[in-house]
């Protein structure tokens, strides 16, 4: 993002910060949610912005991952994607004033009991997250709902200023927040028996797998895994989903059973291919929740890492 590019999104930021505010914030959500309805269906238009993107890219991962579906579904899901995204954006600002006394109004647990067993341990707890609802609220939720939260976040380097405090505010406001490469932060964390939320489908690295998900092959991190094996911590799948009501609910599966044996690479790739295999379920079940973003750049990274090892 070029300086003008910054410039033009901080200006954006503000104005819609204040916007969400006169639209009555917290107070009178649905006012604020009515515009990111009708800014989601613009966004449907216009909102492919950068070399190489488009609204057919976008439409070709939704029939590449459901190719039963015609084309006026596969539209209707990338429409329902760019109205949950600006929704994610109005949640920006409306959780700063989320607290414990109307967190009801926003979003409701299920299997909380789950990791309250869990944290008696005393060993810590991981949240593979994948990209699907609005996994920011997932750990803000949790925070201020009073568990001891800790989350791997991008910095957000190529954002304006004023941007970049927004988002890493959002969640500074209410836990620890860690940057990727920082193995001894992680270990801290889940050391003092923190909750952990780390991406299951971010950017791989060196140490990613290929595996199955949603019948593509998507190269995947492994460092949640690595971590757990380590640590002993206790492994959640789950997700923080939109009902129709724009009330969210934070679903908890039971603990995930992480393979500690065998060849360590095969090890790996067997714990994400199987955790993958469960929250596939968030995905099959809310597909108009899906980040269709963030799984074509999965995609697409995945086809540069078979390329690189058929030139081998």
């Amino acid at each position: 993002m070029n300086a003008i590019a910054r410039f033009l999104q901080d200006i954006h930021y503000r104005n819609f910060s204040g916007i969400v505010e006169l639209l009555g914030g917290l107070r009178t959500p649905d006012r604020s949610y009515a515009l990111a309805e009708i800014l989601g269906s613009l966004r449907t238009r216009i909102g492919y912005v950068g070399a190489g993107w488009s609204k057919e890219k976008y439409l070709r991962t939704i029939r590449t991952v459901f190719p039963e579906i015609d084309n006026s579904q596969a539209e209707a899901l990338l429409k329902a994607y760019w109205i949950n995204h600006q929704k994610r954006f109005v949640e920006l600002f409306l959780i700063e004033k989320l607290n414990p006394h109307n967190l009801d109004c926003l979003v409701e647990f299920e299997g909380l009991e789950y990791l309250d067993r869990a944290l008696e341990r005393g060993r810590g707890v991981i949240f593979p997250v994948p990209h699907i609802g609005n996994e920011r609220l997932h750990h803000i939720a949790l925070a201020v709902k009073g568990y001891p939260m800790a989350v791997i976040s991008s910095q957000y380097e190529d954002h304006g200023s004023f941007a970049r405090k927004v988002k890493l505010g959002a969640s500074l406001r209410f836990h620890d927040v860690g940057y990727p490469g920082d193995g001894l932060w992680l270990l801290k964390m889940l050391k003092e028996n923190r909750i952990l939320q780390i991406a299951s489908d971010a950017e791989a690295g060196s140490n990613g797998v290929i595996v199955n998900f949603l019948g593509q092959q998507v190269l995947l991190p492994t460092g949640w895994a690595r971590l757990a094996i380590k640590t002993e911590a206790v492994v959640f799948p789950s997700a923080l989903l939109r009902q129709k009501d724009n009330r969210h609910k934070l679903v908890i599966l039971p603990a995930y059973e992480v393979c500690v044996n065998g060849d360590r690479n095969e090890r790996l790739k067997e714990n994400v291919q199987r955790y993958m295999d469960i929250v596939s379920q968030f995905f099959l079940e809310r597909p108009d929740q899906i980040d269709w973003m963030n799984l074509t750049v999965r995609l697409d990274e995945t086809q540069m890492r078979l390329k690189s090892y058929q030139q081998e």
